[in-house]
């Protein structure tokens, strides 16, 4: 069978198959967490050879995107005081992308930015991006994640929401934080709506949506001179 049937056939099994996902719980085998808000729209496993492998979820909001023409979607945001977007149970939730992760760090640089509250952007050596491979998402764990290096996650990482590395004390501004290098194929087509712009999404490789990474860090007069620390 070639390897291009084999993948149109496991996208195809990925999107009939009910998703187990339901309460901000993680049904085994995909029951790892990071301990913090993306765990409200993922659900992954840790492979034997220390990899992640799984899914991120979307709702439809029912909108269109006049640009693209493609059905406006965005990742449900669970259950607080201001919402309730449970997959499962009050949200319809559908996979959106494939994810596959490998172990990582990186520093934290800022959250607030040009397109208001979006993906926290992190400063790491390129070297340090996995290859092969298109590795564009950074994501910390807190000490809550089911893996073995949440018991030495530090206090300024130890966060639920990516504002709060930025706000709360103590900040995790220039400090090196765990995590995961993400890596997400989608699996659909939409427009993702996230950070106050909408994304056409395309099946395939997807290194726009997520895309949360520096390599090279120098002061921007109006952006980032307010940042400070060394780099």
């Amino acid at each position: 069978m070639k390897y291009s049937t084999v993948i149109a056939l496991f996208i195809f099994t990925v999107l009939m198959t009910p998703i187990s996902y339901a309460n901000d719980s993680h049904a085994s085998p995909y029951d790892f967490v990071f301990g913090n808000h993306i765990d409200t729209h993922q659900e992954t496993m840790l492979k034997d050879n220390g990899q992640l492998f799984g899914f991120l979820y979307i709702i439809f909001t029912g909108d269109v995107d006049e640009n693209s023409g493609l059905p406006i979607a965005r990742h449900p945001r669970g259950l607080s005081d201001d919402h309730d977007e449970q997959c499962g149970i009050t949200a319809d939730c559908k996979i959106g992308w494939l994810i596959n992760g490998k172990i990582g760090h990186a520093k934290f640089l800022y959250h607030s930015g040009v397109n208001g509250n979006d993906h926290p952007v992190w400063l790491l050596n390129r070297v340090d991006i996995p290859q092969p491979g298109s590795y564009t998402h950074f994501h910390w764990i807190s000490r809550t994640a089911t893996e073995l290096r949440a018991a030495d996650v530090p206090d300024a990482c130890d966060k639920q929401k990516a504002s709060q590395l930025e706000t709360e004390e103590p900040s995790a501004v220039n400090v090196q934080c765990p995590g995961w290098m993400l890596q997400i194929k989608a699996i659909r087509g939409f427009a993702f709506e996230h950070g106050g712009e909408v994304i056409p999404v395309r099946p395939g490789i997807d290194n726009a949506t997520h895309l949360n990474l520096l390599t090279n860090y120098k002061a921007v007069e109006g952006i980032t001179a307010t940042r400070g620390g060394s780099h």
